[in-house]
C-alpha cells in the first residue's frame, strides 16, 4: 500500500459551501473554495491543483476534527432526502410467542403409538415463537427533513416528517446505534430506521449514495417501530386463537384414537390365549401357544405354535399383551366371520 492509498482512507472529499455540500472537484483550488468543515465548521483549503496526490480538502489551520467525513455523509443524506421527497422503508414484522402459558403440552407431532406419547414441560420464553409481517415494504413521501436536532434527550442523525408523523433515520458510518441510544429511541416512541453506510468510500458518489439511502432495502433495518408495538397485541390474540384451535383439534383427534384403542383392546381380551414359556436352557426360554388351531408344530402329541416364529407372521396373530402373558389370536373370530358370510 502506498502513501496515496493511506491518505485516501482519511481524506475529506466534501466541504460545506454555505449550506450546500460540494465535492473537491466542484471548487477552485486553495482558499478560493470558500468551504468549511461539515463537522467543526472551520475553514478548509482545497488541495486539487496537483497530480501527485489525491485531491481533497484539508483544514486551513491545524485541527483535531475527526468527524468531517461522517458529518458530510449526514449532510449528503439530508440533501438527498430533501431532493428525492421519498424513501423506501423495509417491511415491519413482530415476534409472536407461540407458547401460550405455563403447563403441560402433548407433543402431537412426535408420537406414532399412544404408549410413546410425550408429555413435555414448556415455558413462555421468547425463543418459542416466530416473526409475522404486519406491513410490507413501502415507499413513503417526505414532507420535511430535519438534521441532528435534539429530541427527547438525544440527537438523531436525521428526522423525516411524513404525513405528520416523525421517522428517525440513523446513519451508520463508523458507529452503529448502541444500547443507550436505542433505549432513548424506544422511550421517544418514534419509529427509527438504521441505514448501514459503513462500507461507503469517503470519496463517495452522490448518485450511489442516493441509491443506498432512498431505494435500497438491504442496508436498512428497523431499530424500533411504534406501529409494530401498537399492532402486536392484536396479532398475538389472532395467533393465539389459531394455536388454540389447532391444539383443540389435535387433542380431539388424540382422544378419538385413544378411545378407539381402548375399545379395541377391550374387545381383544375375549381372544386372549395364554403364553407358555418352554425352558430350553437355564437362560433361554421360547414363548409358545398350546393347542394351535392351525397345527403349526407338534411336541409330545400336542399341537402348538411358536410366538416368535409362527404367530408373529400369522394372519390371525395380533401381538402379545399384559406383560407378555397373553397373545391375541383372532382365528376363532375369522372363522365365525366366514361362516356368517
Amino acid at each position: 500500500m502506498n502513501d496515496t492509498d493511506i491518505d485516501h482512507k482519511y481524506n475529506l472529499f466534501y466541504g460545506l459551501q454555505g449550506d450546500k455540500l460540494r465535492h473537491i472537484s466542484e471548487v477552485p483550488n486553495g482558499l478560493k473554495c470558500k468551504c468549511s468543515c461539515p463537522a467543526c465548521e472551520k475553514k478548509l483549503i482545497a488541495r486539487n491543483g496537483g497530480r501527485k496526490r489525491i485531491h481533497h480538502f484539508a483544514h486551513y489551520e491545524n485541527s483535531e476534527c475527526r468527524y468531517g467525513v461522517q458529518t458530510s455523509i449526514h449532510l449528503a443524506a439530508k440533501q438527498i432526502l430533501e431532493k428525492s421527497k421519498h424513501i423506501r422503508i423495509p417491511p415491519v414484522s413482530v415476534f409472536i410467542n407461540t407458547e401460550l402459558e405455563e403447563g403441560v403440552k402433548y407433543d402431537f407431532d412426535k408420537f406414532d403409538d399412544f404408549d410413546e406419547l410425550d408429555e413435555i414441560k414448556y415455558r413462555k420464553f421468547i425463543s418459542h415463537g416466530e416473526y409475522h409481517n404486519i406491513s410490507s415494504e413501502q415507499d413513503i413521501e417526505i414532507d420535511n427533513v430535519i438534521l441532528e436536532k435534539k429530541l427527547h434527550k438525544y440527537i438523531p442523525d436525521v428526522i423525516i416528517i411524513s404525513r405528520g408523523k416523525k421517522l428517525i433515520i440513523e446513519i451508520a458510518v463508523t458507529h452503529f446505534v448502541g444500547r443507550q441510544k436505542l433505549e432513548k429511541i424506544i422511550t421517544s416512541k418514534i419509529s427509527a430506521i438504521e441505514i448501514d453506510l459503513s462500507k461507503l468510500d469517503n470519496d463517495f458518489n452522490l448518485k450511489d449514495l442516493e441509491e443506498l439511502i432512498v431505494d435500497n432495502l438491504e442496508n436498512k433495518k428497523w431499530l424500533y417501530n411504534q406501529f409494530a408495538i401498537e399492532k402486536k397485541p392484536d396479532k398475538q390474540i389472532k395467533i393465539r386463537k389459531k394455536i388454540e384451535e389447532k391444539n383443540r383439534k389435535k387433542w380431539q383427534e388424540y382422544e378419538r384414537k385413544r378411545i378407539e384403542k381402548e375399545r379395541y383392546e377391550h374387545w381383544c381380551k375375549q381372544y386372549y390365549k395364554p403364553v407358555f414359556y418352554r425352558k430350553i436352557s437355564d437362560d433361554y426360554t421360547i414363548p409358545q401357544i398350546e393347542n394351535c388351531p392351525l397345527k403349526k408344530r407338534k411336541y409330545q402329541e400336542q399341537y402348538y405354535a411358536s410366538v416368535n416364529s409362527d404367530c408373529s407372521k400369522c394372519e390371525h396373530g395380533r401381538g402379545i399383551r399384559d406383560e407378555k402373558k397373553f397373545l391375541v389370536c383372532l382365528y376363532d373370530y375369522h372363522v365365525d366371520k366366514q361362516k356368517k358370510h
